[in-house]
């Protein structure tokens, strides 16, 4: 195992740490324009036009999407030594918010199709919020467009973690032939605690010879944050999406929004190698 990097702001997790730190794998890449329909949650907004597209594993972003019904968590602390971090209890929103950029994991649990999603949206009184969106409670208000990218022979699956004590996404073959890409490549990667966000998302660029990618999924926590023009959150547990990341030749940028245990947003470009992750984070990249 590589020798942990020191940083300001750590935790403590309850299992031994896994020596494989990034975890990915790559193939041919699928992208698909899509609408979220009015009236469905959204899990069901997302799983259905998706595995009708036959993509199996991946991310979705979409943006200024009307809320009919919204209900979320917020990062919280731990409240004993099973977890370095937790969930708050559910919260829930008027009808009138709109979402002002989100991103979703997408792939499955117990086999079925699963949606991880964080974003950050307006209440009817113009007060910004972000958090954990509870997907299958949440419902799309007005029909609007949304983007998908990721695989058709691999996805994002849900296993135990013994670090962590959490169950989470693991990028996970759904054959055991070979996959040879012939075109533009997706790799679905997870990025284990203690590592430094934006290196870790220049190494998983390097393991697959990527020279530059755009980062299309992006979610996951990281410990408090330290932005590139010097600002700095103490926070201990927070939930982050990229809202523009890129990776080019081999140096990443990451502008992230982040939302701390109070639902309050910040948003910048995070400080290169001073940023851990805190409980995981759910990557998708695209070969450029």
């Amino acid at each position: 195992m590589p020798t942990p990097q020191a940083f300001a702001r750590t935790v403590r997790h309850p299992g031994p740490p896994d020596p494989e730190r990034i975890v990915s794998l790559e193939g041919q890449a699928m992208q698909l324009d899509f609408t979220l329909e009015a009236g469905l949650s959204l899990r069901d907004a997302i799983s259905i036009p998706l595995s009708r597209a036959g993509l199996d594993g991946g991310t979705v972003r979409f943006s200024n999407l009307k809320i009919a019904a919204l209900h979320f968590l917020m990062p919280a602390l731990a409240v004993d030594d099973q977890h370095a971090a937790f969930y708050s209890a559910p919260h829930a929103m008027e009808e009138g918010t709109v979402i002002e950029y989100a991103c979703a994991t997408y792939g499955r649990k117990d086999g079925e199709p699963f949606v991880h999603c964080h974003a950050i949206w307006r209440g009817r009184d113009g007060q910004r919020q972000g958090g954990h969106l509870m997907m299958e409670k949440t419902i799309v208000g007005q029909t609007a467009p949304a983007q998908a990218w990721g695989l058709h022979d691999a996805t994002m699956a849900t296993r135990y973690d013994p670090e962590t004590n959490f169950t989470l996404f693991y990028p996970t073959r759904l054959s055991d032939q070979a996959v040879v890409a012939t075109g533009k490549r997706v790799v679905l990667a997870r990025i284990r605690p203690d590592q430094d966000l934006t290196l870790a998302v220049e190494q998983a660029c390097a393991a697959h010879d990527m020279r530059n990618a755009i980062v299309r999924g992006s979610v996951g926590s990281i410990i408090g944050a330290e932005f590139e023009d010097g600002r700095v959150l103490d926070d201990r547990a927070t939930e982050i999406l990229i809202r523009a990341g890129e990776v080019r030749d081999g140096i990443g940028r990451l502008d992230i929004g982040l939302v701390n245990p109070q639902g309050q947003v910040c948003e910048g470009v995070l400080a290169r190698g001073c940023n851990p992750v805190l409980i995981c984070f759910e990557l998708v990249l695209e070969e450029q």
